[in-house]
């Protein structure tokens, strides 16, 4: 790939939506996520939310192009690794039962017998490697999505025919970061009360939310990292622990197609009836091969105070420069950087196609 890391920095007008709340706190009210700055509420949605349904998108598209997808990672189940690391562990030879001490017991006690049906499989750092080349091969979504594999000593798995408890640990960082969608002005928040009815007559009243901002919003797409693997160097010796060239194409240009999937038509909570109405949408995407992409908020954060110390009434406001300083460093170092500008759903498709082209995709 021409790139190896990609930016992106975006305004988007969301309306009339809740597609991000903290619970009701034992209420009837749905309060939605907000950030506090300097005494004031602003509007929240969290990253986790916008990672959610860009992987939803990504499931799809790998589907679609029949990229290689375990049960729990199209489901996008959060131990989605843990069941392929057993699975390894327990098919790997090179992994031979010990003895289960216990916790702090020196001789394990009990009698020979007792101490073979205690016997454990464990995975150790120098199989780290070869265990993730094997995850990277079967999940698309381990790979991009990333994992985090804990099993403990109580969890079982066969071999011959006998049973062997499993311990070890296993993680692959995301090769995405999503920031929060923050409000640029105090948050808008309405509140309405509704009914839900039951066939006995009797209902049941809960408050919702609706709110309306123009967000701003950051994410990073480390490209290079797709297919590679990150405990290649406990293994030196093999040529064989990262996918291979088109393999790694095939993900990064599906990953791509999930964000602008994404900023095309957002996604988020409480959409069947609350389906929010999308307005403003500007942005760019800077593309890197010199480390990671950088990027600039569209809001800006204020740390003034007053002459009384006590914060002043503006905390967080719009960034206008965001896209002319990203801009300026790519035409300051064309070899490394280059940024692609975006306005309107016309504008960002076309960002993405000419991204596409310069990554090599």
């Amino acid at each position: 790939m021409n790139y190896t890391s990609l930016s992106i920095s975006f305004r988007i007008g969301l309306a009339f939506h809740a597609m991000n709340n903290e619970g009701s706190s034992g209420t009837n009210v749905m309060e939605p996520r907000r950030i506090s700055v300097g005494g004031h509420n602003y509007d929240g949605i969290s990253g986790e939310m916008v990672r959610r349904h860009v992987l939803e998108n990504f499931v799809r598209i790998a589907k679609s192009k029949k990229l290689p997808l375990s049960l729990a990672g199209e489901g996008l189940h959060s131990d989605r690794a843990k069941d392929l690391v057993k699975e390894w562990i327990a098919q790997n030879s090179e992994i031979q039962p010990i003895e289960d001490k216990g916790d702090g017991e020196k001789d394990g006690g009990g009698t020979q017998e007792e101490k073979k049906k205690k016997a454990i499989l464990k995975m150790e750092p120098r199989h780290f490697a070869v265990a993730s080349r094997k995850l990277l091969e079967c999940c698309a979504i381990v790979d991009v999505g990333g994992f985090l594999a804990a099993i403990s000593k109580e969890e079982k798995v066969q071999r011959d025919g006998k049973d062997y408890g499993v311990e070890g640990t296993l993680k692959r960082d995301s090769v995405f970061d999503v920031g929060w969608l923050i409000s640029e002005t105090p948050a808008i928040v309405e509140f309405s009360q509704h009914a839900a009815y039951r066939p006995d007559g009797q209902h049941n009243l809960f408050t919702q939310n609706m709110r309306a901002a123009v967000y701003g919003g950051v994410a990073r797409l480390d490209l290079g990292r797709i297919g590679y693997n990150d405990w290649a160097w406990l293994a030196p010796d093999r040529n064989d622990l990262h996918l291979d060239d088109e393999q790694r194409r095939q993900r990064a240009a599906a990953l791509l197609d999930a964000w602008e999937q994404w900023l095309l038509s957002p996604a988020g909570a409480k959409q069947a009836g609350w389906l929010q109405h999308t307005g403003q949408l500007e942005g760019i995407l800077v593309l890197s091969n010199f480390g990671p992409a950088p990027f600039r908020s569209p809001i800006e954060v204020e740390l003034r105070y007053d002459a009384e110390g006590s914060p002043l009434a503006e905390r967080i406001k719009p960034n206008p420069r965001y896209r002319a300083e990203l801009a300026t460093l790519a035409e300051a170092k064309p070899g490394r950087y280059r940024a692609l500008e975006f306005d309107g759903l016309p504008g960002l498709a076309r960002a993405f196609d000419q991204a596409r082209a310069a990554i090599g995709l």
